[in-house]
């Protein structure tokens, strides 16, 4: 409906194009994303780019809606546009530091992200996406600081954060503080119930023998992201575990398609940004 409000608009407007032209194909990008219309949202930032194109923000959503459509090197493209048209926002810094994180260039995504936080000291999400660079490269406790910052940030805004909590609870149980992470995971069920973080809570219950608790746990974040393979396979073991073999099939089959759905790690064309880094 919000979407149909939008076109609506566009058709009544002017032939000549005009700014207030290209931010109503920005609002109607966004309205299409949000619904997860990824095609038709990156037609709609395109118009927007084309209309605007000295516009950081149109430059974003071109590369948000690159990004949902699997195109990497262009989500890249797009973002580093923007940055070089407004180098002082932090959004495209972020997005290109977590983009080349998710592609596995984690020297690269350190800069971005440190760029990020030189921008916007208080962004708990570059916090996080820092820490998990520092931690692939080999910097653990700058990795737990980083997390433990991100956590006390978002909560402070009202807005905590499930992955700093999770990254902090994984890498505390590589370093073999179960009692911790379960602590910090108990912690995150109650103020960000994402069903990754539910995921983890649940394999640390049932690694304590909290047979119940941990099923519980399991079935929600099931409930609240049906395709998380790993919450499937963790509830099939454990109601193995209890004899229940007919439910745990079900859910190792699950499993088996969730796996099967599982977007892989972007992989970029351009994979060394230092001429363009800030």
């Amino acid at each position: 409906m919000i979407a149909k409000f939008f076109f609506a608009v566009l058709l009544g407007a002017p032939a000549q194009q005009s700014a207030s032209e290209a931010a109503n194909w920005y609002k109607l990008g966004k309205t299409q994303l949000y619904e997860r219309r990824f095609e038709q949202a990156r037609k709609s930032a395109n118009r927007a780019v084309e209309l605007a194109p000295d516009s950081t923000q149109n430059y974003i959503l071109l590369g948000e809606t690159a990004r949902e459509l699997h195109d990497y090197d262009g989500a890249y493209r797009a973002w580093l546009t923007a940055n070089r048209l407004n180098p002082n926002d932090p959004l495209a810094a972020y997005y290109l530091g977590r983009l080349f994180y998710e592609a596995n260039v984690f020297d690269e995504a350190a800069a971005w992200l440190r760029e990020t936080l030189r921008l916007a000291p208080k962004h708990y999400a570059a916090m996080t996406y820092l820490g998990l660079s520092a931690e692939a490269l080999l910097m653990p406790d700058t990795a737990e600081q980083l997390y433990q910052a991100a956590i006390e940030e978002s909560k402070s805004q009202g807005k905590p954060y499930a992955w700093a909590w999770l990254s902090l609870a994984k890498s505390l149980r590589q370093r073999a503080k179960e009692s911790e992470a379960a602590v910090l995971l108990e912690e995150g069920e109650k103020l960000c119930p994402d069903a990754h973080l539910l995921t983890l809570f649940g394999q640390v219950l049932a690694a304590a023998g909290r047979t119940e608790r941990a099923e519980a746990v399991l079935r929600r974040a099931i409930q609240v992201d049906p395709s998380i393979a790993a919450a499937h396979y963790a509830l099939a073991r454990l109601l193995r575990s209890i004899g229940n073999s007919d439910e745990a099939g079900k859910h190792i089959e699950a499993f088996r398609r969730a796996k099967e759905n599982e977007p892989r790690s972007p992989v970029l064309a351009v994979r060394n940004a230092r001429e363009s880094k800030p």
